[in-house]
């Protein structure tokens, strides 16, 4: 499992490195920062998500949010 893991997490990194130095090569430096960042972070959820680790959805947050809005607007 961590032979998987170090390998996606080094075919990320080369692909990631490959784009970000074509982005500024355009003059495009803070879309370079966002992928880079998008990548980071897919990074790890990617790898956890390899090594079993359950992850909480992002889900959960606006469940809690919107479900009373919706209740209210139902019972009218």
């Amino acid at each position: 499992m961590i032979v998987q893991i170090a390998g996606y997490v080094l075919l990320l990194v080369v692909w990631s490195f490959v784009r970000i130095q074509s982005l500024r090569s355009k003059q495009k430096n803070k879309e370079a920062a966002v992928y880079g960042f998008l990548m980071g972070v897919s990074s790890i959820i990617g790898s956890l998500l390899i090594a079993g680790v359950n992850i909480p959805s992002i889900v959960v947050p606006f469940k809690i949010i919107f479900e009373p809005i919706g209740k209210m607007i139902l019972m009218q």
